[in-house]
């Protein structure tokens, strides 16, 4: 716990000169957003003995309809701590194989036998944190919006949210914003954003009964696709009630007809590859087309005086890239262990750390997504890589996050094989 003598505020437990915690709040932390980021930061924490108060403004639980909904293995590895991974795993099957796919050539990326990501629907995968949470023994209040902040001397000091129809006030000694990307703590505390750039890209996606060929035809040896034939990128996850979530995700400016007819588009772009053709021929989707055609992506600042922010209400990458749900969750893990034995200080080297670790992915997102492909070097990669086994286990453990895609493969053995293809 915080040493007493430090000067800087402790972040959520005050104390008195003689080490004893001051209740002079009505909650130790109060999280604003009951998702997969702020219901784990609430499990965790009053588990550790804290006070916790979890707002959301919607009515719970329900599907958050703009979500892809993928979970890597790190993020199993925090739902395990939660309490919740066996029960997120009976949900979903497992995804250990991923293939991408690049002007007709793959790769397959595996996982290690013992090591999955899942794909449960939203609605599932937040009940089950918010149950944890209220387990652990926060306390829960689904449809309350949070309106204002209360804030004295230069402090966050607690929140003010409608309920019903009655305005009502909580005190805390930290706030944290776990309310996603359009996050209205972050909106009223002025986190800066930073390193931010539009979308190149809309992402459109729907839900079809997994034909008997999925399970049966050789052509799917894989648990989960990325397809890119042309400007449009194309995936595939299994998901629960043996259906599957599957993806097109046009170039900005192709985006018109999108919007224009959601599902007659998503289908021609599916059509336009076997792999996702022969998946969608012979049925509709199950329910409407989900997708987003204006996102931006960004790091805001995300601590300050008596506040945090935690996953996508900090930072918000590239949805090609899966990964949102798991960010959420390590972030949760990470500022639970700080707030239980921090200080602000620490809080803010919290923040940093987490733009160190989000930051080669981030890139990376970037960098894979752009309309403007390095056709060249990836038809090299894809022809090289598959004949080296080692640098194989290298890139399957970056789609495990056990290693910085920037750190698979190095520069000159990139060039060298550039320049070999030349000769």
């Amino acid at each position: 716990m915080p040493n007493p003598a430090e000067s800087a505020a402790t972040v959520w437990a005050p104390r008195s000169p003689n080490g004893s915690i001051l209740r002079e709040n009505d909650y130790d932390a109060v999280i604003v957003g009951a998702r997969c980021a702020g219901a784990t930061l609430a499990t965790f924490l009053a588990r550790a003995g804290a006070r916790v108060l979890l707002l959301d403004k919607d009515a719970m639980p329900s599907d958050h309809v703009l979500s892809t909904h993928f979970i890597s293995p790190p993020g199993m590895d925090v739902l395990d701590e939660a309490g919740v991974g066996e029960a997120v795993r009976s949900l979903a099957p497992r995804i250990r194989i991923i293939r991408i796919k690049v002007d007709g050539k793959h790769l397959d990326l595996k996982l290690p036998e013992h090591r999955g990501g899942y794909c449960p629907r939203r609605k599932r995968l937040d009940g089950l944190l918010q149950r944890a949470a209220d387990k652990a023994g926060a306390r829960f209040l689904d449809r309350a919006r949070v309106v204002s902040l209360i804030q004295r001397d230069g402090r966050v000091r607690g929140v003010r949210a409608i309920i019903g129809d009655r305005e009502r006030a909580f005190t805390a000694g930290l706030v944290v914003g776990a309310d996603g990307r359009h996050s209205t703590v972050a909106g009223l505390v002025g986190a800066e954003e930073y390193l931010d750039y539009d979308a190149p890209r809309a992402t459109y996606w729907g839900y079809w009964n997994a034909p008997s060929l999925w399970k049966t035809d050789s052509r799917y040896p894989f648990d989960a696709y990325f397809g890119l034939d042309g400007p449009e990128i194309r995936a595939i996850f299994p998901t629960d009630q043996d259906q599957l979530l599957i993806a097109g995700s046009p170039p900005i400016d192709q985006v018109g007809m999108w919007r224009a007819n959601p599902r007659r588009a998503l289908r021609a772009a599916l059509d336009s590859d076997p792999i996702t053709a022969a998946l969608v021929r012979d049925s509709p989707p199950a329910g409407k087309i989900c997708g987003t055609a204006k996102e931006r992506f960004f790091f805001r600042r995300a601590a300050g005086s008596g506040w945090a922010l935690v996953g996508d209400a900090g930072h918000h990458k590239e949805f090609l890239l899966g990964d949102g749900i798991t960010e959420a969750l390590i972030q949760a893990r990470s500022l639970a262990v700080t707030i239980e034995n921090g200080t602000d200080v620490a809080l803010a080297r919290w923040w940093r750390a987490r733009d160190v670790e989000a930051l080669p992915l981030y890139f990376l997102g970037r960098i894979a997504a752009a309309p403007e492909r390095p056709v060249e070097l990836q038809r090299v990669l894809f022809s090289r890589l598959p004949q080296q086994p080692g640098l194989m286990a290298q890139m399957a453990a970056v789609a495990d996050q056990r290693l910085s895609p920037f750190a698979a493969l190095s520069a000159p053995q990139v060039l060298s094989w550039i320049a070999a293809a030349a000769m």
